[in-house]
């Protein structure tokens, strides 16, 4: 080990740890199946359907998507090799005829068929249906025939759930929201500037004075009295920004703030606490919602009561003051007292603190007892004689935080490894030191290990999110996958900042680290805050950002040259939250993860790191010192400003909003006006004016409020959609010109396809809804209302194949309705009663989704059905078995109907291991139907004779 005493060895080692780690981490994506990575391959390119980029999350269902590519071989090839990989199961078929190719059990792995026999001199063309439940059906396929090669690139064309044909999309493209979509567009950067510059040559002329100010009060007053000064300055500016917000942003707001609103409320009202199975938020640790529950009850007050809104946003500013004091004590443990005052500044200004105080969320109070463990860890590194007091204050500090969200637990080891290397340098008695650490874990399990233990006695394991499938949150979220570009690139959130995690790993987490990029968790551009201010504050944080990442790089230089605990500690928890929002991301590939405040609790690193360049590139340069500092102050002085709420047009639209969103419609109509008011040239307070005046009945106002907004703004979609809804009760056709317009417009306007589709449906215009639908369709193939309208208006056109696939999407999508399956059945009967019915049945079979229920009503009636000329057994038996394998086999009729399939197959000693296993699972499940429906049909099979059933007329 004394190898490792010189900077070189140890550099050396802290890359090979790295190398390891993220080793581990890339081979585990590129193999493991179910994460959803898609690992590179220069031969092809991984492709999938350009569908919109949707804020929103989508319940687990098999949604496919067809590639398609027409070829030309000049001669019949002697060898072709087709190479296929798809998440997570394909169908292929070449010239339109089935390849025999059954998808591996792990998609990842690349599957190789000799496909000569079925290709031909001339034109040629394959096709590929994916299957998916989890994220968006892609490919990857590549086809060497002689000296053709053909691969999956932007060429193909592809088709998602029966929807139009589009160019296909390289996965490895950035999503980047288009016109119509609800987060697509929002304040620029460079706009923001230009709209907005001579208020930052106000804040220019502040900075310089506050400059001059602070260099004649250090030089005069003593240092601890600056920085007592400077904390409650700070801490002043904090109240008096939640005394103004307060008043105009009277409700509760947040990212999943309605969620855990009702993990409060469940404490409240059952006084105990919730399973993470009984509620989106409640997989939580609880004691902020104890905290939260506890403070609200004390006031006799309930989630729905206003007074409610200003106690949880007391909370939110006493953590969140807390946590910044906490910073700077922790600070003036590691720095000069000249640089702690701008670690101070960092984290009072730091805009994901600043929103995040606003909102219902246990991210401050975790953040908080995260960063007063780090604080007494700190103490205790530079005690000579660590106290057994100090151990047990750490512990009961890191098991609060444990209490208060989960990835506090990656503070635990990371504090231990610091305080044993600490105790190791200061020759410490092995006895003691063991026996005190001992003490710190004791005391943490104590004060946390309670709920943990609990959650793993209930669903065996400590640590459930709800992207668990045990929690029964079956969903996932844009993008549904990740490929390595999203990791290596980075730039839009410096253009376009808002929603910018939907391009690229970092883009997220600069967006919300300087500023609230994903729009307080809404599927809306609308917000409360100074949108110019906060768009601009994005290329103003790229100084903070220079000097973090200067300073980080100063720190570890430095612990390699002489190692200590305290840069040990910083350096290494920072690394350990890092490496942990990535692999997050790439195990639950969802946009909405990639957010810096999960890291919150870094803050003190952060801040120390920042300190450290601003020394770095400031020491010796009294003048750049200055102008440095003059800009730092810009930058904090412009934080504070976008988070400060004024009455504006963006206020009063963003109320307005949210009181439509509770039904307060009357109310909302006069939030709107207000904002009319307050911009008379804003086309989208007067369009959204319209929209709750024509809710309310007032037609003739809202069509001129509409208009006016079409006047301010012709290329709005929205526009357009709201004179739309508008005319909607005088002019048919003026409803649908309109609502056309807004599609033109907008393409990804997925709420104009909606209203397009309904008024043509209502006016009996089934051919172009059946049209519009499968358009529609491309932009929301994971929503119920398109594939339901459109099953309707195909079946007006005649066209029950189709009608009939799309009803299987609907139960799909939504296997709780009824009444979609009941439509189904009376439709594959009467389609059965036709004299070429088996050939239609075999048309929906072709075509038909992963829906479970669906393939048993196919397979049930193929196996069952008296007419023998509407019966397929070896058809009916491939149904059922998927449809039992899509459930996990724990279906009792999905079993009994394999038993009729195989028993219709003549394969009868199948078809009474079938009906026993059936007949098991409904004994075991106390399913009477399922009991009396498996004994009939094990009757029938053990007599080997086929199992029939008279449907009702």
């Amino acid at each position: 080990m004394a190898a490792f005493h010189k900077p070189r060895h140890r550099a050396i080692l802290i890359l090979a740890f790295a190398a390891v780690g993220i080793s581990i981490v890339a081979w585990t994506v590129c193999k493991n199946p179910a994460i959803n990575f898609l690992p590179g391959d220069r031969r092809g390119e991984w492709i999938v359907f350009p569908t919109a980029v949707d804020a929103r999350g989508h319940g687990l269902s098999g949604v496919d998507a067809t590639f398609r590519q027409e070829f030309v071989l000049n001669d019949q090839p002697a060898k072709a090799r087709l190479s296929v990989r798809a998440m997570q199961r394909a169908e292929i078929k070449l010239n339109r005829s089935p390849v025999a190719f059954r998808s591996p059990r792990n998609w990842k792995e690349n599957t190789t068929l000799d496909v000569s026999n079925q290709l031909h001199a001339g034109s040629n063309d394959i096709e590929v249906r994916v299957f998916n439940k989890t994220g968006p059906p892609a490919l990857w396929l590549t086809l060497n025939a002689d000296q053709s090669t053909l691969r999956s690139d932007g060429t193909w064309e592809a088709s998602i759930a029966g929807s139009v044909w589009h160019q296909a999309a390289l996965a490895s493209a950035a999503k980047i929201p288009c016109c119509g979509n609800p987060v697509a567009g929002g304040t620029g950067t460079f706009d923001a500037l230009e709209k907005n510059w001579q208020f930052w040559l106000i804040l220019v002329v502040i900075g310089c004075v506050v400059t001059a100010a602070w260099d004649t009060l250090i030089k005069k007053s003593p240092a601890q009295r600056v920085e007592v000064i400077l904390v409650i300055a700070f801490a002043g500016l904090w109240l008096l920004l939640f005394c103004n917000n307060t008043r105009l942003l009277p409700f509760h707001t947040g990212f999943d703030s309605l969620a855990h609103l009702k993990y409060i409320d469940y404490i409240q009202t059952h006084r105990a606490l919730p399973l993470p199975t009984e509620g989106w938020e409640m997989y939580q640790p609880p004691l902020y919602y104890l905290i939260g529950a506890g403070t609200l009850s004390a006031c006799k007050l309930s989630i729905d009561d206003p007074a409610s809104v200003i106690v949880l946003r007391l909370l939110g500013l006493f953590f969140g003051v807390s946590q910044f004091v906490l910073v700077f004590l922790s600070l003036r443990l590691l720095l000069p007292s000249r640089n702690a005052p701008f670690g101070l500044l960092l984290a009072a200004f730091l805009p994901m603190h600043l929103y995040l105080a606003h909102y219902v969320t246990n991210e401050l109070l975790a953040a908080a007892l995260a960063t007063l463990s780090l604080y007494l860890c700190l103490r205790l590194l530079k005690s000579q004689a660590p106290s057994a007091s100090q151990f047990c204050w750490i512990g009961l500090a890191l098991g609060a935080a444990m209490l208060a969200k989960a990835t506090a637990l990656l503070l635990l080891p990371t504090v231990v490894a610091a305080i044993a290397g600490r105790l190791i340098s200061i020759r410490a008695l092995i006895a003691n030191s063991l026996r005190n650490l001992c003490l710190l874990l004791v005391v943490c399990f104590a004060v946390c290990g309670w709920y943990y233990m609990w959650i793993w006695a209930k669903f065996g394991t400590p640590l459930v999110g709800n992207w668990d499938v045990i929690t029964g949150f079956r969903w996932w979220q844009d993008p549904g996958y990740h490929t390595l570009a999203d990791y290596l690139y980075f730039g839009r959130s410096l253009t376009h900042p808002f929603f910018s995690s939907f391009a690229r790993f970092a883009d997220g987490i600069y967006s919300t680290l300087w500023g609230d990029g994903l729009c307080g968790g809404l599927a809306s551009l609308t917000l409360p805050w100074n949108q110019n201010a906060m768009a601009a504050g994005y290329l103003w944080s790229l100084i903070p950002t220079a000097l973090v990442v200067a300073g980080s790089a100063i720190a570890l230089v430095r612990f390699i040259r002489k190692p200590s605990s305290e840069l040990f500690l910083l350096i290494g928890f920072s690394a350990v939250i890092a490496f942990a929002l990535v692999f997050i991301t790439l195990k639950v590939p969802n946009y909405s993860l990639a957010k810096a405040f999960y890291g919150l609790s870094i803050l003190t690193p952060l801040c120390f790191f920042g300190a450290t360049g601003w020394e770095a590139v400031t020491h010796r340069h009294a003048r750049f010192r200055i102008v440095l500092g003059v800009i730092i102050l810009v930058w904090a002085m412009n934080s504070f400003a976008a988070y400060w709420i004024i009455p504006s047009e963006q206020q009063h639209l963003y109320a307005a909003r949210t009181l439509a969103r509770a039904g307060k419609i009357d109310l909302a109509s006069v939030e709107a006006m207000r904002a009319v008011e307050a911009n008379p040239a804003a086309a989208a307070a007067r369009g959204f004016r319209a929209l709750t005046l024509s809710e309310l009945g007032h037609d003739e106002e809202a069509i001129k409020e509409a208009e006016r907004a079409i006047e301010l703004s012709p290329a709005d979609s929205a526009a357009h959609l709201q004179l739309a809804i508008s005319v909607k009760r005088n002019d048919a056709e003026r409803t649908i010109a309109e609502a056309s317009r807004a599609i033109e417009l907008g393409p990804q306007n997925s709420q104009a396809y909606e209203f397009l589709m309904n008024c043509l449906l209502k006016l009996r215009r089934y051919n172009e809804a059946a049209q519009v639908g499968r358009e529609w369709l491309a932009v929301s193939p994971y929503e119920l209302a398109p594939h339901s309208a459109l099953a309707s208006a195909l079946f007006e056109t005649g066209d029950v194949a189709s009608a009939a696939q799309h009803l299987g999407y609907v139960m799909m999508l939504r296997p709780d309705l009824e009444q979609p399956e009941a439509q189904l059945h009376q439709l594959l009967l009467s389609i059965a009663r036709n004299p070429d019915g088996l050939q239609q049945l075999r048309d929906i079979v072709d075509n038909a989704p992963d829906s479970p229920r669906m393939l048993d009503q196919l397979a049930w009636l193929l196996a069952t059905y008296p007419d023998s000329n509407a019966r397929d057994g070896a058809e009916a038996v491939r149904l059922a078995s998927r449809a039992c394998e899509l459930t996990d086999r724990r279906v009792p009729a999905f079993l009994a109907t394999l038993a009729a399939a195989y028993a219709e197959a003549r394969d009868f000693p199948r078809a009474v291991a079938a009906g026993e296993e059936a007949l098991s699972e409904a004994r075991l499940q106390g399913d009477t139907g399922g009991i009396k429906l498996s004994e009939n049909i094990l009757a029938s099979v053990r007599a080997n004779v086929p199992y029939r059933y008279e449907p009702e007329q």
